[in-house]
């Protein structure tokens, strides 16, 4: 089942003129997200398996990787 998931065609970019989000959306997003957080969906109750996760040392590179391009 996640080995759709990873592909590249499941996930999609949302842009507005402040933000921009990329990830699952709709059906997608609904079955990512019971499987991640181990939700009940149709009386069965799903073990919790992460699918992406990202540590706060992670988290602080991404932000100054992201920072230092748009600062050009």
């Amino acid at each position: 089942m996640f080995s759709k998931l990873r592909t590249a065609r499941q996930l999609r970019v949302r842009a507005t003129a402040n933000s921009i989000t990329a990830g699952f959306f709709g059906r997608t997003a609904r079955v990512a997200r019971v499987h991640h957080y181990g939700l009940r969906e149709r009386g069965i109750r799903y073990p919790a398996r992460e699918l992406v996760e990202f540590s706060a040392v992670d988290q602080e590179l991404v932000r100054d990787l992201l920072l230092q391009y748009l600062a050009g």
